[in-house]
């Protein structure tokens, strides 16, 4: 509830800035763990892309991974994890409160996936 944009909705996707210096694959690193705990568990790059809207502008990377270990979560930023699918999280999206870039995403993970035959877990 105290970030400074879309606080108190749900994101679909671990995310941040990258910093000075860093690559889209060495933010997405940090950022699973800050966010989440996640570290040494290896990232599949999916896709750059660019989303903009009224609030926001977002250029990013987008990469999978696979992941069974305990969610350490950063309380300043994660306040709770739901797993949901990425088709459960469409359907959700269109009642509640999902971030606009997260859910442009999960679309283009899904387009991706359809049109590359690639099936790697979200």
């Amino acid at each position: 509830m105290t970030k400074d944009v879309f606080p108190g909705y749900y994101d679909p996707v671990a995310g941040g800035v990258v910093l000075a210096g860093e690559n889209y694959e060495q933010g997405a690193v940090r950022e699973l763990e800050e966010e989440l705990g996640i570290r040494d568990t290896p990232l599949t790059w999916l896709f750059d892309f660019y989303f903009a809207d009224a609030h926001t502008r977002v250029w990013g990377g987008t990469f999978s991974c696979v992941y069974e270990g305990p969610l350490v979560l950063q309380t300043e930023e994660v306040e709770s994890v739901t797993l949901m699918t990425p088709e459960e999280v469409l359907r959700r999206a269109v009642t509640a409160p999902f971030t606009p870039d997260g859910v442009y995403v999960v679309r283009r993970y899904l387009e991706e996936r359809a049109t590359t035959g690639r099936n790697e877990d979200a």
